[in-house]
């Protein structure tokens, strides 16, 4: 994809559905950079938000809009296995959410304390829930 895709912002998301604005925060953070992460992330708030609330006329707005923007970017990423196939997904995520926990754990070591590394220890945590769609973490994840 040449632009960015869409980004929903976070004041749409109605408060029945409050719960899923930490991934659809992710997921705009990853908009341009790392389509299968915002993908995903988008994915996951779409799949939380309709176990919580999917009949109130806010959560069908926010689930319409979140839903549509998920096919244009199947549509869109036509050849990218990541987007298509779970096991490659999985993957993908998981390399992401391993290196953000390393940087971050590797700051904490330092005694580097600041703002990025607890956004990246916040992340990191959002992208292993978002890898328990896939079915059990792996062991090495959970330990």
């Amino acid at each position: 994809m040449s632009t960015a895709p869409p980004t929903i912002p976070l004041g749409s998301i109605p408060q029945s559905i409050r719960s899923v604005a930490h991934y659809v925060k992710i997921a705009n953070e990853h908009a341009d950079r790392d389509i299968v992460v915002y993908y995903w992330c988008l994915f996951k708030a779409v799949e939380d938000a309709m176990a919580t609330d999917s009949s109130s006329p806010e959560a069908k707005n926010f689930l319409t809009v979140a839903m549509n923007i998920l096919e244009q970017l199947k549509k869109a990423n036509k050849d990218n296995e990541a987007i298509w196939l779970d096991v490659v997904a999985q993957s993908h995520i998981e390399d992401q959410a391993q290196r953000l926990f390393t940087y971050a754990n590797s700051q904490d070591d330092s005694g580097q304390f600041n703002q990025k590394m607890m956004k990246a220890f916040y992340t990191c945590g959002y992208l292993f829930d978002v890898l328990s769609m896939f079915g059990a973490l792996d062991e090495n994840i959970q330990a």
